[in-house]
């Protein structure tokens, strides 16, 4: 369920090419609700091993970006962090924390700043002004990951809290569970 989810919502931002949005990592991080963090950083692999095969190559290369998304995720859950939704935007922007640390370096030094996506035209833009190209992936990663990665995770959080109790498995109705 987690694959397929994340490979869709991959698969139709890629090909719409919207500049901000990724949710590559959308199934991931609900499994990371649901399942805790061995099972996301798992979904997190196999997430990349379809999306290079469907959506766009690049992908595998951040297959280590998955699994600490997912492990995070799920961390940050059994804590606590996705019972109210100002803390979901906090677990949002540690995500991107992780994707930018990860991210810009493999995107500069594997692809050397062109990844084939919508936020190409983000480093472009960047590169334009005279930034070079680590700068220009670094400022894109900036503007790119905070509003992908909160939407991603406010999305997951959404989408579990409406799953019905009878079909979660125990772990997940205490992580989502409200504090009082």
């Amino acid at each position: 369920m987690g694959v397929a989810l994340s490979v869709v919502a991959a698969y139709v931002v890629n090909v719409v090419r919207v500049p901000f949005l990724y949710l590559d990592a959308l199934g991931v991080v609900l499994v990371a609700l649901l399942a805790g963090p061995w099972a996301a950083a798992l979904t997190g692999v196999f997430v990349n091993v379809v999306e290079g095969f469907l959506v766009n190559p690049t992908f595998w290369a951040y297959t280590p970006l998955q699994v600490a998304f997912g492990l995070a995720a799920g961390y940050m859950a059994r804590r606590g962090w996705f019972r109210r939704y100002w803390k979901v935007v906090v677990v949002g922007l540690v995500i991107a924390v992780i994707s930018i640390v990860m991210g810009a370096p493999i995107t500069v030094l594997a692809f050397g700043g062109v990844t084939g996506t919508g936020s190409d035209a983000v480093t472009t833009f960047f590169r334009a002004t005279g930034a070079n190209i680590w700068s220009a992936v670094v400022g894109q990663t900036l503007v790119v990951e905070p509003i992908d990665k909160v939407v991603t995770v406010l999305l997951a959080a959404l989408v579990a809290k409406r799953i019905p109790r009878r079909y979660m498995p125990d772990t997940a109705a205490r992580v989502l569970d409200r504090e009082e």
